[in-house]
């Protein structure tokens, strides 16, 4: 049970829930969630089981690089880093990423150590001061790729994330490109609103509404990183773009990312040599596919072309923001006899002058 909470630690008291089947009655465990401390980064080092979500990803979710850059002076880094103490000592750690242009907030790494003991309540302690802590920076979403096999969703949802859509990871050592069409070709500053429409064309509704996406979101910058760097490439079908895919570069994989016009499936192979072509032009490197539920008919030309599948999961959101309910407006009839007589009015010129200059002469 929460007995207070601020900005900057949350007190708790949660039970530990022994498994076995004996226990009648569960320990409870006293916990202080807030920011990461100095004192807090050898400890974590110690933390055993750790889950990194938002897949794929390099590196992101660690506590302890994280957690340095965020506390050192004068330096705002992206991540968000919160930590469950009992008696001082870190048994627990959240990481949340900040992401641009609205400030959404990503869970992208979670950990516990406590022996025995089941480590939800611990999460949800954490995940749950995550939620206040992006509300008060001004997030209206917070979101979590969360893989099916980690047991882990279950206790995201009792934070109140909701699940909006599925998603599919399937890689690959660099597949040999086929002959590149002429068809295709690199994206443009240009084709951003193109592929944002495309994109409105292909997502079903429930996840363009979760998402929130903007044109921004289909940007291409020179670099993301001194490591990472975007490439685009797209398929025009008469007025509109039929065919789009992106890649994400870093020294260790590419991750690519696409959306086809309904109907279009046939495009898939043809974007897809033309995106590896360019790509070979890199060091070889392992590819990584995103393919979204709704996706599903891409899952076999991809398997036929060397790729396997991952890993599957789900993605999910929640929302800080509450539904401001406004009272309607309430409408008494009254009864005629109970009404004011309303008094019969003539025109003034009819009951000779009013005596206001202001009103002059009708005629």
């Amino acid at each position: 049970m929460r007995t207070s909470s601020s900005r900057q630690t949350s007190q708790a008291s949660v039970p530990l829930r022994q498994g076995a089947l004996h226990d009648q009655i569960d320990p409870q465990l006293n916990l202080d969630v807030g920011w990461l401390r100095w004192s807090d980064l050898l400890p974590l080092r110690a933390i055993r089981e750790r889950y990194f979500l938002n897949q794929p990803t390099l590196g992101t979710g660690q506590p302890l690089g994280a957690g340095f850059r965020q506390l050192l002076p004068l330096v705002r880094p992206p991540q968000r880093v919160f930590v469950a103490r009992s008696e001082r000592h870190p048994v627990g750690y959240a990481v949340f990423r900040v992401v641009d242009p609205d400030h959404r907030w990503e869970l992208e790494g979670i950990g516990a150590n406590l022996g025995v003991y089941e480590a939800q309540p611990v999460w949800e302690e954490l995940v749950n001061f995550g939620v206040v802590s992006a509300g008060l920076e001004g997030a209206k979403r917070l979101y979590a790729r969360v893989p099916r096999k980690s047991g882990l969703i279950p206790m995201i949802r009792a934070c109140g994330f909701t699940p909006y859509a599925t998603e599919m990871l399937l890689s690959g050592s660099f597949p040999h490109p086929g002959n590149a069409s002429t068809r295709v070709r690199r994206q443009q500053p240009s084709d951003v609103w193109s592929i944002h429409q495309l994109y409105m064309a292909t997502a079903p509704q429930p996840v363009q509404f979760a998402e929130a996406l903007t044109s921004h979101h289909w940007e291409i910058r020179p670099r993301l990183s001194s490591t990472a760097v975007k490439s685009g490439w797209l398929i025009d079908g008469g007025h509109q773009v039929a065919a789009w895919l992106r890649a994400a570069s870093r020294p260790e994989f590419h991750v690519l990312e696409f959306s086809i016009l309904p109907n279009h499936s046939d495009l898939m192979p043809e974007l897809l040599d033309g995106a590896l072509a360019d790509l070979a032009t890199m060091s070889p490197r392992p590819v990584h596919v995103l393919v979204r539920g709704y996706q599903q008919e891409f899952v076999q030309p991809l398997i036929e072309r060397g790729f396997s599948l991952h890993l599957e999961q789900e993605l999910l959101i929640k929302y800080t923001t509450a539904l401001a309910r406004v009272p309607g407006a309430t409408v008494v009839t009254f009864p005629h006899e109970v009404k004011d007589p309303v008094g019969k009015r003539v025109p003034t010129f009819l009951n000779g002058s009013s005596g206001d200059p202001a009103q002059g002469s009708p005629f």
